[in-house]
């Protein structure tokens, strides 16, 4: 047997909660209508509200078991009016007899003849018991609609949700081939060239790397600790690769510092931004290169600064049509993880590298399972 989705459950525990509203509501009605209107005409009230209770729970149970039988079916509403037709059909032509033979032998003390018993049961008794399976079609009809409607959005969310997940990972491990490719080559030349101690120092790191982005592979949010241990396993491949052409300079604002257990961010944010730093500063130029990588903290963001020692802040904007493809996807990538709440800053300066990647202290406290969510 096939258990209900949460959304199913959720919707039938809604339909049961207006469904039972709207029956006691018009037995509320009908009792005080009743308990004012008959003491009038000097009989008692008792027969008449025993008699609407009864066809009440009779429609409550009823009406109730072909609402939940029937509030999941995915049909047009006039195919659906034509069930609760086939449904409902019989129920009203029990209730009218029902509702008339009660009145007649319990409550009206003295009977109508046969013709006047007949003309009450076609047009009063008739009204009064489909004027209220009437109304509970349309309560019910709109809750199908509200079900259906909230079904297709939830649908469509999801959808969404896959598609951006597809495109994240997408995005992500675009970032991988080109790294291996200039790691084992670095390898490849330490090993043709002897150097067995940097091999195995780059094996490690490269291992490092590895394990950290393998662990990660549905792009999930880790702890910034993490992301920067792995930043720091990427730039010691590339110190083995250049030696001492370069020169990393780390500055970790102590308050940011701080926060490094609290925080969660998306994986290898911070390696794409690296590696350009390297391809514009190091593979470009001879002799040493300094590069400074700088995390701080604001009021509302986390800022993370990676650029060569003589860059100009001031230089100007790096024009949109040349800023390499990886960045651009970790522009795409930044959009789809934070919409407009996190921002990539490309300069160009004549010579060196200069990024600056802007993330909402918010979004990262909330993600952490334990994280201050009110900050």
């Amino acid at each position: 047997m096939i258990s209900p989705t949460p959304a199913v459950t959720l919707q039938l525990t809604r339909f049961w909660f207006w469904h039972n509203l709207y029956w006691l509501g018009y037995l509320l009605v009908k009792y005080t209508h009743l308990s004012l209107l008959i003491p009038l005409q000097k009989e008692a009230s008792f027969p008449y509200l025993a008699t609407y209770t009864l066809i009440t729970v009779i429609n409550i149970s009823v009406t109730g078991w072909v609402g939940a039988r029937e509030l999941a079916r995915p049909i047009s509403p006039q195919q659906q009016l034509k069930r609760l037709a086939l449904y409902l059909a019989p129920l009203l032509l029990l209730l009218i007899p029902l509702r008339q033979y009660l009145l007649t032998h319990y409550a009206m003390k003295s009977g109508p003849d046969s013709i006047t018993h007949w003309s009450h049961y076609f047009v009063v008794g008739i009204q009064l018991v489909l004027l209220p399976l009437c109304g509970w079609i349309g309560v019910f009809l709109l809750m199908k609609l509200n079900f259906f409607t909230l079904q297709q959005l939830e649908n469509r969310q999801q959808l969404l949700r896959q598609a951006r997940q597809a495109r994240l990972k997408v995005l992500r491990y675009q970032v991988n081939p080109h790294f291996m490719f200039n790691t084992l080559n670095a390898l490849n030349s330490l090993i043709v060239s002897r150097k067995g101690f940097a091999a195995e120092d780059l094996i490690q790191q490269l291992s490092a790397f590895l394990r950290h982005s393998l662990k990660n592979q549905d792009d999930q949010w880790v702890p910034l600790k993490e992301e920067l241990q792995a930043l720091e396993a990427y730039l010691a491949i590339q110190q083995v690769r250049f030696g001492e052409r370069l020169v990393l300079e780390w500055q970790l604002d102590p308050a940011s510092s701080a926060l490094l257990p609290a925080l969660q961010l998306p994986t290898l944010l911070f390696q794409p931004l690296a590696e350009h730093a390297i391809l514009a500063t190091v593979a470009e130029h001879s002799g040493p290169i300094h590069l400074q990588v700088v995390l701080q903290r604001t009021a509302q963001s986390l800022l993370f600064t990676i650029q060569s020692e003589a860059t100009d802040p001031q230089a100007p904007i790096w024009p949109e049509h040349l800023v390499p493809a990886s960045l651009q996807q970790l522009r795409e990538r930044l959009e789809l993880l934070f919409g407009d709440r996190a921002s990539l800053t490309l300069l160009q300066p004549a010579s060196g590298f200069y990024a600056r990647l802007n993330l909402p202290l918010e979004v990262l406290y909330a993600a952490h399972p334990a994280g201050d969510r009110g900050r």
